[in-house]
């Protein structure tokens, strides 16, 4: 799947990940491959993801908007740190 993290200011990532985890309003989530179509708030915290060669890695959100498309494609659209 495409994953791209956005602000106002910049592109902090964008790539082809297996799978991403955060926390969300509802709880933490994984996302993967053909995820249903989501929209929902991202909390401050650690986003972990898995690229395509298996390495996990992580990065701090300081929370913002998540969308995951039909088409395998997310957004999220994070608030400035």
């Amino acid at each position: 799947m495409k994953l791209a993290i956005h602000t106002i200011q910049e592109t902090l990532f964008s790539g082809d990940i297996k799978s991403f985890t955060l926390k969300t309003a509802s709880g933490e989530i994984t996302v993967l491959d053909n995820h249903l179509p989501l929209i929902t708030i991202a909390r401050p915290g650690k986003l972990r993801y898995t690229d395509r060669q298996n390495n996990e890695n992580e990065t701090e959100l300081n929370g913002g908007i998540l969308e995951v498309k039909p088409n395998s494609e997310v957004i999220i659209l994070a608030n400035s740190s």
